[in-house]
C-alpha cells in the first residue's frame, strides 16, 4: 500500500475515533461504567488515596508498596532488608463480607472495632468502612507489635476519606481521587 495512502487512512481513523468520543460524550452516563465488585467506580476510593495514610517509615525500615487499586492499596514493611509484614488498606464498599466479621468485635483500637484474624494478623475497621490489616510476615510480629503499627496508620485522616463523586458533565480528570470532610 503505498505511503499516502497509509496516512489517509489513519488520519481517517483517527478523526473517526475522535468524532465517536464527541458524538458519545453526552451520553456518557447512559453508558455501561466501571465498577469494582458491582460497585460504581464512582462510590470506591482509589488505592493511591490510602497511601500518604500508610505509616512513615522508621530509622533501618524501608515501606515498599506493592500493589495499588481501586479501593486497595498494600505496602511491605521491611527491616534490614527482610520482608516484616504487609501492611493494607481497603475500602470494604466492594467486599461487605470483610466489614462483617467486625460486628462481633469485642475489642477496639484507637476507637475502632479490632479483630485478630489467626496468630499472623491483626485489623481494625475505620469508620465503618475501611479495613486497615497488618499481616506478620517471616520471623512474625506479635499481636501488640501489630497494634502499635495499626495505631501509627494515619486513622482519624481515614475516617474522614469519601470517594468523589463526578458528574456525568464533569472531566474526571479535573478532581483528585478524594476529598477530606471536616
Amino acid at each position: 500500500m503505498p505511503r499516502f495512502l497509509r496516512w489517509i487512512l489513519a488520519l481517517s481513523l483517527a478523526g473517526g475515533l475522535l468524532v465517536g468520543a464527541v458524538v458519545l460524550l453526552p451520553f456518557a452516563d447512559w453508558l455501561p461504567g466501571g465498577t469494582v465488585g458491582d460497585v460504581p467506580t464512582q462510590q470506591v476510593v482509589n488505592g493511591t488515596a490510602f497511601n500518604r495514610l500508610f505509616p512513615a517509615a522508621a530509622p533501618g525500615e524501608e515501606l515498599v508498596f506493592s500493589q495499588e487499586k481501586r479501593g486497595f492499596s498494600e505496602a511491605r514493611l521491611k527491616r534490614s532488608g527482610e520482608l516484616v509484614a504487609l501492611l493494607a488498606i481497603s475500602d470494604t464498599t466492594t467486599a461487605p463480607e470483610a466489614r462483617d466479621k467486625f460486628a462481633a468485635a469485642t475489642n477496639s483500637l484507637a476507637g475502632w472495632p479490632l479483630v485478630e484474624q489467626g496468630s499472623q494478623a491483626s485489623a481494625v475497621l475505620v469508620g465503618g468502612r475501611f479495613q486497615v490489616k497488618v499481616i506478620s510476615q517471616g520471623v512474625g510480629l506479635d499481636a501488640q507489635a501489630r497494634h502499635e503499627l495499626l495505631e501509627s496508620f494515619d486513622l482519624k485522616a481515614l475516617a474522614a476519606v469519601r470517594p468523589r463523586r463526578i458528574g456525568p458533565s464533569t472531566p474526571a480528570a479535573t478532581f483528585p481521587s478524594l476529598r477530606l470532610v471536616r
